[in-house]
């Protein structure tokens, strides 16, 4: 104990280290007790500050009898624990960018809001934790455009890797909205499976202009770092006038948008018995993302066939259809309810 001197005396990581070791003794000894914790080496004031830390945790739970703790089985509760800890962390990363403002503005360092309930961004990192930040507190709905920014490609390659990142809670409408320069990119494939895996809704748009997010119609953010890589000139407001604005603008373009259909469900229509379309699942495909204006270099990419592959069905597509151009191909599918 000379090691600790005292857990209510510890702090930062050494701290850590003596509530593992308390818990490590109380494992050992299969239903603690302040008799036995004190055979271990503890004293009583080490005692009352581990237990009660573990007990706070989740690791320990009290039991009828003084001074007698139950061990919570190891794996359940270091598993429950660190799930609470990667939230935390997630909404610790979600709040520096507004941290980072506040911490300007008391230093001095720069004039981050240019008018009450306007904030300025500072940077991709403080963009994209803003945006994860409305997706943490939405609860009635949660609607993002993404145009292949820097601070975009960011937020794909996050939430790539964890689905959370770009998660909401169950009951809130959400909406994802891919420009279709982003089909090249590996990760929006998986994050689009992902939202529509958890009952959002996915659309594609061409030439989408920047990046936006709206939180219930409390807030909205405008992501302008496709014009400016450090993201300067982005913002993020939370007063009425302008969120009802963006959100407008944010109907607008999902109504003009054309919906993406992951290829989950494609299996899952062929085992309810196939297409009510005369057409495969490629020609389909390739139907679906004509409507986004996607190029032939996207579509091949996507369908995972040639080029000329691609080249030749579309021609074929617009002769079926009687279309002139390449989007009233997509869009005469679209209206028939082929894609």
């Amino acid at each position: 104990m000379d090691r600790w001197s005292s857990g209510r005396e510890l702090r930062g990581e050494v701290y850590e280290e003596f509530v593992t070791g308390v818990f490590r003794r109380a494992v050992r000894l299969g239903r603690p007790s302040r008799e036995a914790l004190r055979a271990e080496g503890l004293d009583d004031a080490d005692i009352d500050e581990g237990t009660a830390e573990l007990v706070a945790r989740g690791f320990l739970t009290t039991t009828d009898a003084p001074d007698v703790w139950e061990v919570v089985p190891p794996r359940e509760a270091v598993a429950r624990y660190a799930e609470g800890a990667e939230y935390r962390m997630r909404v610790a990363r979600a709040a520096s960018g507004e941290l980072e403002t506040a911490w300007r503005q008391a230093m001095g360092r720069a004039v981050t809001e240019a008018a009450p309930g306007l904030d300025l961004l500072n940077g991709i990192p403080d963009i994209a934790g803003r945006v994860l930040a409305m997706h943490l507190n939405a609860r009635e709905r949660m609607w993002l455009a993404l145009d292949g920014s820097p601070a975009g490609r960011e937020l794909l390659d996050r939430a790539a890797v964890d689905p959370a990142v770009l998660g909401v809670e169950a009951g809130v409408v959400h909406r994802l909205l891919l420009d279709t320069s982003l089909l090249a990119v590996p990760e929006a494939g998986v994050v689009m499976a992902q939202v529509a895996a958890a009952g959002g809704s996915v659309r594609l748009a061409n030439g989408l202009p920047f990046g936006v997010g709206v939180c219930d119609g409390s807030a909205a953010l405008v992501d302008i770092s496709s014009y400016d890589e450090d993201g300067v000139g982005s913002f993020e407001t939370r007063q009425a006038p302008p969120v009802t604005a963006i959100a407008a603008l944010v109907e607008r373009m999902w109504l003009l948008a054309a919906p993406y259909e992951p290829m989950v469900e494609a299996a899952r229509r062929r085992e309810r018995g196939g297409s009510s379309a005369p057409l495969d699942e490629r020609d389909r495909s390739i139907l679906a993302l004509l409507a986004t204006g996607a190029s032939d270099q996207v579509i091949a990419r996507r369908a995972e066939v040639s080029v000329r592959t691609v080249e030749r069905r579309v021609r074929y597509l617009m002769e079926h259809l009687g279309a002139a151009t390449r989007f009233q191909a997509g869009a005469q599918a679209v209206r028939r309810g082929w894609v």
